[in-house]
């Protein structure tokens, strides 16, 4: 079993991030740009002069927030893995489970990466519920149209999800020296019932709060 230090670590959870900001920052220079929510009528502000200010400012609070959600995400999957490992009797390291979660997270890299190029080259007009609709190889882009409160279940539902339990029973079978199918039996009983109650909780508030998406 080969160990990694803490900084390894920390190096590869800050390229992970680095990279995920700099996908924000692509999309909001070439797709959503102030004069796309002035298209959508959407004005940021509402005062003309005001625009570039208020768009310049949610900007820097969404990296903040990007990056913040990121890395609690990480430390909240690694914490459920961890304790399924423990209960499969499966001996591995916090900073171990951490660095597999991280390398297995760069996945979703591949459908945000995608999403910029697709409304950039093809969709360049495009608006905002057909931006915040689209997650390629999705359930939710099979339909042209998809009800608020079922979006993040059908968006959740997708090919690079699966393949993220896959690549995790991958890492921890390569890290605690023990079968693939042992390693994949960690994940479907700890991380999948963790997002499926994530899932839920998710609807529970898109419907308590805005119930005419329902």
């Amino acid at each position: 079993m080969k160990k990694y230090s803490i900084l390894n670590t920390i190096l590869l959870i800050a390229t992970l991030v680095s990279i995920s900001l700099l996908l924000i920052a692509l999309a909001n220079k070439y797709v959503l740009t102030q004069a796309f929510y002035d298209r959508n009528g959407q004005p940021l502000s509402g005062i003309p002069e005001l625009e570039a200010v208020t768009y310049r400012n949610i900007q820097h609070t969404i990296y903040f927030y990007a990056a913040l959600y990121l890395i609690v995400k990480l430390l909240v999957i690694t914490l459920v893995i961890y304790t399924g490992l423990y209960f499969f009797e499966i001996r591995a390291s916090f900073r171990d489970v951490l660095r597999i979660a991280t390398l297995a997270e760069f996945i979703f890299l591949i459908p945000a990466i995608v999403k910029i190029w697709w409304f950039y080259y093809y969709v360049p007009d495009t608006s905002l519920e057909r931006w915040e609709d689209f997650y390629f190889l999705s359930a939710a882009s099979l339909n042209d149209y998809v009800k608020p409160v079922n979006l993040y279940p059908l968006q959740t539902f997708n090919l690079f999800e699966i393949s993220y339990w896959f690549v995790l029973a991958a890492g921890f079978r390569s890290l605690t020296q023990t079968d693939f199918d042992r390693s994949l039996k960690v994940i479907l009983f700890s991380y999948v019932p963790a997002l499926l109650l994530w899932i839920i909780v998710v609807v529970f508030f898109t419907i308590t709060y805005f119930p005419q998406s329902y």
